[in-house]
């Protein structure tokens, strides 16, 4: 693995983040329809300023999902349809590389919008709605953890996808079917119950919302999401053999 490689396609992918309308799209539309969930919420009445904590993270984890599988759904497959793919192959690079330099992007992407983006919202729960600040910090990280790893479930997707809507229908089937097995655990015997109900996202993300940094939720969206960088690996270092 070089690092500098990896710099290189980490800034590269940065220029072009914030060098087209993706930038202003993807950051706009996530402030857009958190402003919009806060004000709801706002107005509501809600005299539980806990409970409308709690229901605004759970509205922030529906637009970071959106917003990082929207990044990461064309980030391999617009490589491979421009011809720049087949030219990173034939350099020194490795697939490690691409995928490391990939995913360090979105890393920052992730970042800006759970600090700069959602981060703006907390402040406003906890400044003026007085919201308890252990459900703001909590809420926040797991944020940032769900976010990472969509992102990497969207890289997978879109080394697998043909075009970027392919790409994107992968990334949600992944997303839908991790949370349709953990909805539906109850319907198994216990130890496969356990270990489908390991696997609902929303579960691991809930526990983040209610003011608790779960040791499992931590481990599974940072393992999910090194297993889904190894899968990319595989599936590239597939397509460089092949040619």
């Amino acid at each position: 693995m070089n690092w500098q490689i990896a710099v290189w396609i980490y800034k590269k992918e940065l220029k072009l983040f914030f060098g087209t309308y993706m930038g202003p799209l993807v950051l706009g539309g996530t402030a857009f329809l958190n402003a919009l969930f806060v004000m709801i919420l706002n107005f509501s009445g809600r005299a539980n300023y806990e409970e409308a904590t709690v229901v605004t993270f759970l509205s922030f984890m529906t637009t970071i999902l959106i917003s990082m599988i929207i990044i990461s759904m064309g980030s391999i497959v617009e490589e491979r349809n421009k011809g720049t793919l087949e030219l990173l192959f034939t350099s020194p690079i490795t697939d490690v590389d691409i995928v490391l330099g990939k995913f360090l992007f979105g890393v920052t992407i992730c970042a800006v919008i759970t600090v700069f983006v959602n981060g703006l919202f907390p402040i406003i729960l906890y400044s003026y709605w007085q919201a308890p600040f252990y459900i703001v910090a909590s809420g926040t990280v797991g944020v940032f953890l769900l976010g990472i790893f969509t992102y990497s479930v969207g890289l997978f997707g879109s080394s697998l996808g043909k075009n970027q809507m392919i790409s994107l229908l992968i990334s949600v089937l992944i997303i839908l079917t991790l949370w349709v097995v953990g909805y539906f655990s109850h319907l198994f015997q216990a130890t496969t119950r356990k270990i489908l109900f390991h696997l609902h996202i929303f579960s691991h993300f809930f526990n983040f919302s209610k003011g608790v940094l779960p040791l499992t939720g931590i481990v599974f969206f940072l393992t999910g999401s090194f297993l889904f960088l190894y899968l990319t690996v595989k599936v590239l270092e597939s397509r460089r053999w092949r040619g």
